[in-house]
């Protein structure tokens, strides 16, 4: 990979950070926007048992989840303040991403041309991601404001379960590894432990809340990076064996994620912000979709 593919992998990476954050949209999603969803499969498959393509791997993983951390850690904060104060623009953006990555989903593979199997596999991802809204209520709103004083060892073991139950969420295109947290009863806590921590970490030190934080974000971190290895062996996989019949379940679970995120719409200023942004997001998304995967 030459500079520029570095640079724009390195920012794919960052648009994948913030999106694992936000409630209801997937990274995953944004890996197939951007054209590199098999490619990372492959890679995360495989990195450790290829040895003629382990140095591509590493290199490829190592820059995109660098942009990932950063995104993750710098844009908390200011993620957290735009979603509760403009949830609507903010969410119509990523809307606009997801509905601009479809025709890139749709020319992955030569051969898409729907049948019985495929149909049914199209509507079983939508299915998915649909009772999975419909679970979730409106438990995207319910944050507070958590004291980092008492957590205990069997709490750190808690979150690093939740972070292998979350990780395959974050993989899979349309399905928000943020509301599976949000599900675990772990969203809050750790969007919270990662606000501000950097700021944090300076003006105090290793304070005690500042390590409780780091133990938090250790724990799910530690649970993502096991569950992400093993999961994504299968989806590489699938996508080698059944490539069309994959492609179309990650077609339902990205068409089904509109009825996860769809905030509603409001006539004023708001809902034009929302507009503009939705418009944007679909520029961006059909811009880097006419680019192949390399």
């Amino acid at each position: 990979m030459n500079l520029k593919q570095l640079i724009r992998l390195f920012f794919v990476g960052v648009a994948m950070g913030v999106a694992n954050i936000i409630p209801g949209v997937s990274g995953g999603t944004i890996a197939v926007v951007f054209g590199i969803y098999s490619q990372l499969m492959e890679a995360l498959g495989n990195f450790i048992t290829d040895k003629n393509k382990r140095k591509q791997h590493i290199i490829f993983l190592t820059v995109l989840f660098s942009g990932s951390l950063i995104a993750v850690i710098a844009l908390a904060g200011i993620l957290s303040w735009a979603y509760a104060n403009y949830p609507l623009m903010t969410v119509y953006f990523f809307m606009g991403l997801i509905l601009g990555s479809i025709p890139v989903v749709v020319k992955s593979h030569h051969d898409m041309k729907i049948n019985i199997t495929r149909f049914l596999v199209l509507v079983f991802g939508i299915t998915v991601v649909v009772i999975l809204a419909m679970l979730q209520g409106d438990k995207t709103t319910q944050a507070g404001t958590i004291s980092f004083t008492e957590f205990s060892f069997f709490d750190y073991i808690y979150f690093f379960i939740c972070g292998i139950i979350a990780s395959s969420a974050m993989i899979i295109p349309g399905v928000s590894g943020s509301f599976i947290l949000i599900l675990l009863g772990a969203y809050w806590t750790v969007l919270e432990a990662l606000s501000g921590l950097p700021k944090m970490l300076i003006e105090h030190g290793l304070s005690s809340e500042v390590m409780i934080r780091g133990y938090i974000i250790g724990a799910l971190g530690i649970g993502v990076v096991i569950g992400i290895l093993g999961f994504s062996r299968i989806m590489d996989w699938a996508l080698k064996k059944f490539p069309a019949e994959t492609m179309f379940i990650i077609l339902g679970l990205i068409i089904g994620s509109f009825y996860q995120i769809y905030p509603g719409f409001e006539i004023n200023l708001n809902g034009a912000g929302a507009l503009i942004t939705f418009v944007i997001g679909i520029l961006i998304s059909l811009k880097f979709a006419a680019k192949p995967e390399k």
